[in-house]
Formats: C-alpha cells, sequence, structure tokens
C-alpha cells in the first residue's frame, strides 16, 4: 500500500467539548480486555455470516513489525508529546502516564500487534457511506448501531474493545465487502490536545485520505504473513501496541469457549488463536485443557458440564413455543443433565450461538446443568434491548415495559425449574427439593424483586431477595414454588410475611413427610441419641434471617432443624453470584446453647432438637446488606 497520499488527521473541536483520557467506550471494556475482545469480536462476525451452509471464521495472530513501519509514525509520536504536555499541568497522573508508555512504545524498534480476521462474512458494508452504513458506525459514530432482530449488538459501544487492548490507543481496520468493495482506515482514540496556539484536537485521529477523512479505497495489510484472498470477504482488525501482558493466548481460548461453546459445537463458528483450532472436532480435547489451566475459576466449570450436558446421552431436551405475544414470540429448546458435583447452572444462549449469563440456583439439592437456547428472532430482538453493554446480562429496567420485561424473564427461570422438576420427577417420582439456606435479603423493589427471588443470588448486591429453603415449601396450584418474602417493620427488621393457601402439592409433602418419619428411628426421638459421632447435614424445616442494623452487621438467624442432633454447628457464607465465601463472624450468642463458640465462620456447641427453632444473634464483619448461606451439622 502507498501511505505517501495518507495522512493522520485530528478535527479540531472548534471549542467545544474538551476529551479526556477516561474514555467511557474504553473504560468498560478496560476490566477483562481480552474476554471482552472475543465476545464483541466473535459476536460481531457472527452477525455479519453471509453463508449459513460454513462456519463463520475468526482468525488472532500475534505478529511484530518494526515500529517505522506503522503508517504515519512520526506525526502520530508528534501527537502523543503534544497530548502529554496539554494535561501535565493536570493534577491526575492517568493521561501522563498512558502517554508516557505510548510515546515509549512508538519510538521502540519494534511493536507487537494483533490482527483479528473474520471470513464467510459479510465484511463492512457501507464504506462509501457518510453514515449510517456499518463501515462508519464503526470508525466513526459513537453509541450508533443499526442491528436488528437476532443481531447481536445494541449500544454501539463494542467497537471500542479493540481500543481497550492497545497500549496506543490506535486501530486500522480493512474490509473487503460481498460487493466487492474495499476500504480501510486508522483510527486512534486519544485526548484532547492544542494543534496549535489557537486550534485544540478533539482527541479522535483518523488516518487516510485528507479529504472529509475518508478511507483509503483498498485494503491494508500490517500483517506481513497474511493477504485476504479476492473470494474471501471479510474484516480485518490490526491492534498496534497489543497488551499482551501474561497468557493472552490461553484467556482468548478460555474467553471463545466459555461465551461460543454452543456457536462452537453447533458448527457455525471456528476460531484460530494464534495457532490454536477451536472447532467441533477439538471441542472435547479443549474442553478437558480449558478445565485444567483454569480450574480455578467457575466459568471453567460450567463450561465444561454445559459440554458434557450437550454430548452426554442421558440428558433429556425440553422444547416451548411462545406464540401468544408477536414482540416475543420464539422457541425454547432446553437440555438438562442431572449429575453428581455439577454446580447447578443453566447458560442461556441467544439465536447466534453466544452464552450471555449463566441462571444460577434453580434446582436446590439436585445437581445438574442445562443449556437453554432461545430462538427467533423476536424474541431476541427484545432481549437485546434488556442486554447491558456487555452482554452478560439482562436487565428489567431497560425495558420500557418494566413488567413485560419482568414476566418474560420469569417465564424463562420458570420453564428452566418445572422442566427440571419434571425430570426429576420422572427419575425417582420425588419433587425436588431446595437447598439448606439458599435464601437472599433484598430491599424491596417492584421491578427486580421477584425475579431476584427466583434466581435467589442477585448481580447487585444492595439488592437482596430471601428465598426460604424448606422442605415443605409451599406450592402454587400450577406447582410453582411459594417463597417467603421479609419485609421491613417500623425497627428496620425484616419479618416473614407468607400465605396460607394449601394445594394438592402441600398435602403430598405431608404424607411424604409422615412417611419419612415413621421411617427412621433417630426422627422418632426428642432429644438427640449418645453415641452417634459423625458429622450429617441437618436439613431445615424452616429458616429466618433477620437484619437487625445492617451498618453494624447485626443479624439473627432462626434455624428450625428437621432432625435432632448434638455437637451442632451452623457454617455461614456470604454468597457471591458464582461462588461462596465464609462469612466474617465477630460475634454469636445463643439463650438455648450459651456455650457457643466461634471458630471462623462456624458457629459450634449447638444442640439441635427436632422441630424446635434456634436462635442465633450474630455479629458480621460487614456493614451493609448481602447474600447468605447458611449449612447445619451434627452427631
Amino acid at each position: 500500500m502507498s501511505s505517501s497520499k495518507y495522512i493522520w488527521n485530528f478535527p479540531s473541536n472548534n471549542f467545544g467539548q474538551i476529551t479526556g483520557i477516561g474514555d467511557s467506550g474504553v473504560e468498560t471494556f478496560k476490566g477483562s480486555p481480552i474476554r471482552s475482545l472475543a465476545r464483541e469480536v466473535c459476536q460481531n462476525s457472527l452477525d455479519a455470516k453471509i453463508n449459513d451452509s460454513e462456519p463463520v471464521r475468526v482468525e488472532f495472530r500475534l505478529f511484530t513489525i518494526n515500529s517505522s513501519e506503522v503508517p504515519g509514525r512520526d506525526y502520530l509520536e508528534e501527537v502523543f508529546h503534544k497530548s502529554l504536555d496539554y494535561w501535565s499541568a493536570q493534577k491526575a497522573d492517568k493521561a501522563k502516564i498512558f502517554f508516557k508508555k505510548a510515546i515509549k512504545t512508538i519510538k521502540g524498534p519494534k511493536l507487537t500487534c494483533l490482527r483479528i480476521s473474520d471470513f464467510n462474512t459479510t465484511g463492512l458494508l457501507g464504506s462509501a457511506e457518510e453514515y449510517n452504513s456499518p463501515w462508519t458506525n464503526l470508525t466513526k459514530s459513537s453509541g450508533a448501531s443499526d442491528k436488528v432482530g437476532s443481531q447481536g449488538g445494541s449500544f454501539g459501544i463494542g467497537k471500542f474493545a479493540p481500543f481497550a487492548c492497545s497500549d496506543l490507543r490506535t486501530v486500522f481496520y480493512s474490509t473487503k465487502d460481498k460487493d466487492g468493495e474495499k476500504a480501510s482506515q486508522g483510527v486512534a482514540r486519544l485526548t484532547s490536545f492544542k494543534k496549535s496556539d489557537e486550534d485544540t484536537a478533539q482527541g479522535i485521529g483518523f488516518y487516510g485520505e485528507p479529504s472529509k477523512n475518508n478511507p483509503m479505497k483498498e485494503q491494508f495489510f500490517l500483517d506481513p504473513s497474511f493477504n485476504r484472498k479476492d473470494a474471501e470477504f471479510g474484516t480485518d482488525i490490526n491492534i498496534l501496541g497489543f497488551s499482551n501482558e501474561g497468557h493472552w493466548k490461553e484467556e482468548m481460548v478460555a474467553s471463545v469457549l466459555e461465551g461460543f461453546f454452543y456457536a462452537i459445537y453447533e458448527g457455525s463458528l471456528v476460531v484460530n488463536v494464534d495457532g490454536e483450532i477451536i472447532d467441533k472436532g477439538r471441542l472435547s480435547v479443549l474442553m478437558k485443557s480449558y478445565k485444567k489451566s483454569l480450574e480455578t475459576k467457575e466459568a471453567a466449570n460450567y463450561t465444561s458440564e454445559y459440554y458434557q450436558t450437550l454430548v452426554d446421552k442421558n440428558s433429556r431436551t425440553f422444547i416451548k413455543k411462545l406464540d401468544t405475544d408477536p414482540e416475543t414470540s420464539g422457541k425454547l429448546t432446553l437440555k438438562l443433565l442431572i449429575k453428581p458435583n455439577f454446580h447447578k447452572r443453566v447458560a442461556m444462549i441467544r439465536q447466534t450461538g453466544m452464552k450471555i449469563k449463566d441462571k444460577g440456583n434453580i434446582g436446590g439439592l439436585i445437581p445438574f446443568a442445562g443449556v437453554l437456547v432461545i430462538e427467533g428472532d423476536a424474541i431476541n430482538s427484545y432481549l437485546r434491548g434488556l442486554e447491558n453493554p456487555q452482554h452478560l446480562d439482562w436487565e428489567i429496567g431497560r425495558a420500557e415495559n418494566k413488567t413485560k420485561a419482568k414476566n418474560l424473564l420469569l417465564f424463562l427461570f420458570r420453564f428452566v425449574r418445572d422442566s427440571l422438576n419434571e425430570m426429576k420427577e420422572e427419575d425417582d417420582g420425588e419433587e425436588l427439593d431446595p437447598a439448606v439456606g439458599d435464601f437472599l435479603l433484598s430491599e424491596d423493589s417492584s421491578q427486580t424483586s421477584e425475579v431476584n427471588r427466583l434466581e435467589a443470588i442477585s448481580d447487585d448486591v444492595n439488592q437482596i431477595d430471601i428465598t426460604v429453603v424448606s422442605p415443605q415449601a409451599k406450592q402454587t396450584e400450577d406447582g410453582d414454588r411459594e417463597e417467603v418474602n421479609l419485609l421491613d417493620d417500623e425497627d428496620g427488621d425484616k419479618i416473614e410475611s407468607s400465605s396460607d393457601k394449601k394445594t394438592v402439592h402441600d398435602e403430598k409433602k405431608v404424607e411424604r413427610k409422615e412417611r419419612e418419619t415413621k421411617a427412621t428411628d433417630f426422627d422418632k426421638e426428642e432429644e438427640p441419641t449418645e453415641g452417634c459421632k459423625k458429622q450429617y447435614l441437618i436439613s431445615a424445616l424452616d429458616v429466618r434471617l433477620i437484619v437487625r442494623n445492617k451498618n453494624l452487621g447485626d443479624y439473627t438467624i432462626i434455624f428450625t432443624p428437621r432432625q435432632s442432633a448434638k455437637d451442632g454447628v451452623i457454617k455461614i457464607n456470604m454468597v457471591a453470584e458464582s461462588d461462596k465465601y465464609p462469612a466474617p463472624l465477630l460475634e454469636a450468642s445463643c439463650q438455648s446453647c450459651p456455650d457457643v463458640k466461634i471458630d471462623g465462620n462456624s458457629i459450634k456447641n449447638l444442640v439441635f432438637i427436632q422441630g424446635k427453632p434456634i436462635r442465633l444473634d450474630v455479629k458480621l464483619d460487614f456493614h451493609d446488606y448481602c447474600s447468605l448461606e447458611v449449612e447445619a451439622y451434627g452427631d
């Protein structure tokens, strides 16, 4: 490519807004840049698929060039120096640190870059348009997205992910679209700086034709080993000064597997990460190595279990059609597998094959994994409007009709729960019993409380609900499990509120409880028996949690045991979305057991008597609402 006729241009701000280093779009992806890059790139490529009979191919390749080969290198370095001077008077160091590093990087003899190329896509259409085309939305627009139907992006900020991975915040785009048009352009997302005494730059610069910041009408190949063939439509992204600290390749492979395992399993996506091929044929091998290399991360366990659910012959498939509302019409396909030690999570998959979230706390004690695929342009378009910018969750607050959004999410979650109950009942004829201590506290929220009660663990630590975890939990006539809500009394404490409604399911539970009581001598004892030294898990007839003073960390736990036991222990954990942690216990007292003592997150020297509530007043070294889990053990 002849670069002599192309230049860098940073348009003047015309005495308008000053742009700082804390670009909100870039900062969105700074926390997990590699994961974000994998998700945004693969999603965009799947959205642009041109031939459904072939997979979309995405390639990530690390390469090194001489710094002198960077188009317009000398002027770009000058911009870095001017920007450093412009922000040198600022007390904050963030901008100064960035530009000092950028100057050092671009002055070095070599520059590390990452090329991202996709194939079997339409390419970036509309490179000759001034606005509202895929090309201009990517290179020149902010907050603009023209995707429709089941396509993924809805915020127009995914374009910032590559910049979050660049020490120069500079990216070169190149495309050959399905219409045969070719275009290339460099984009640098920096800060405002003084071009002259009378002229201040906006901070966003473009490398291309001098007139109107138009792109180059040719393909751009910075990687010396790469040249796109004439019949290969697609897009190339070159990240200059790629921030490849740590094990980027391993993290990239893991991120692709976690986010797009279903698309790969279905054969609609193949990814090459610097020579590591990720396709359906190698999925089994990669899952094992991925789990081993990231075994401390819950996501690794979940993804491995989802894959087993897809391939295991013992998995069950449930299908539900949605056709009552044209705006949310579609089809739900759910695969479930019950297996020991599974983490009780369901992958929520959008139509393109990307996982949105891991839905947890559905099945109580039953270890299982599930994959829910949401098909149909209407429902995918609707859910796309509820996604957060990182495409990792659905948020009711983003909907115009929040009640409708809440009901749709509840429908999805109930479908999963009811299918799991049906599967378990067919296995052993019993309903699922929820786990001891699976409950949450929450401030009242008319928009989110019902969904949070179903999820049991909220993404927002300031919103906490409670689900009573009892084998005798009431059920509604349609089989939905009724939950106990906690409400604030006049003193700010939480009090129980429940319905007295009884159903056929309640009677069945009473009958089953009576059979179990007759069959178990241990449960007949009013006092615990002597000589039983092994610690057993003690299930609960009822669990209540009262927040006495969240600012002081004062809580009360009322635990009603289902069995009698001596040498009782109650363990308290603080629960996050994907893990749990020992609660920081400072104090504990119990009127019925005055000799209790604290050992880490355990309260010891308790005596459990079947059906008799035991009250514990505890103080935590944590001064806000939190999600807690209670486990009870005894001899």
